[in-house]
């Protein structure tokens, strides 16, 4: 049954998150949103998680749904919060699922947690364009090549539709380019910034993707 969680970040800032337990404990996922978006959005993600074996937890990022503070780089230790609230219950191998703005930080957020396996980035933001909306935003592209190019065993899956018309499908090849094995890719056709992260084929790959490299 879901639980809501109160979480502390690691500057102090509040956060609230929805837990989707699977049957037994072992292998987990942190759901994180987009940019203006909130962790009910995406409940249907940590239900289908745990239909196949592995816990759910949808986080409201800072400045988002009912966590407190305002967005910024802070956001991607908000990550690695949750994932320390995951080990604390007795999960031991955890992934990352995250969409646009949640792509990015999901990516940055991996090589910060020894308990991270595998992540899959859903039409991840660019840094450049996001500093554009968001203003003084420090992750820039060079952290986030160094980032996804270090070779610790993380399995990475890139997903974008063709016709996303905020974030090219380009920048999500070019990350893939720079990411070691393994790794998968996928450009589907058509669609927009938003299509991928709800399309029933979509969220049965990424599910697939995580249990097969999380070892549900």
């Amino acid at each position: 049954m879901p639980e809501d969680l109160d979480l502390t970040g690691i500057d102090g800032t509040a956060l609230r998150a929805t837990l989707v337990p699977a049957d037994a404990p072992g292998a987990a996922v942190v759901v994180v949103h987009g940019l203006g978006s909130r962790r009910q959005n995406h409940l249907d993600v940590c239900e289908l998680l745990a239909k196949h074996g592995m816990t759910g937890l949808c986080l409201d990022l800072r400045g988002h749904g009912e966590s407190g503070g305002s967005l910024d780089a802070g956001a991607v230790d908000d990550v690695v919060s949750a994932i320390d609230a995951l080990v604390s219950r007795g999960q031991t191998r955890v992934g990352i699922r995250g969409s646009s703005l949640g792509g990015l930080l999901a990516l940055h957020a991996a090589t910060r947690h020894p308990a991270v396996r595998a992540v899959v980035a859903i039409c991840p933001a660019d840094p450049v364009a996001l500093a554009t909306r968001v203003g003084d935003w420090p992750l820039t592209l060079p952290p986030l090549l160094e980032a996804i190019g270090r070779p610790e065993g993380i399995a990475r899956g890139y997903w974008h539709a063709r016709g996303d018309e905020v974030v090219p499908w380009a920048h999500t090849f070019h990350l893939a380019q720079h990411t070691p094995q393994p790794r998968s890719l996928r450009i589907v056709m058509g669609g927009h910034h938003r299509s991928l992260q709800h399309d029933p084929d979509t969220m049965r790959q990424t599910v697939a993707f995580l249990g097969a490299h999380l070892g549900r």
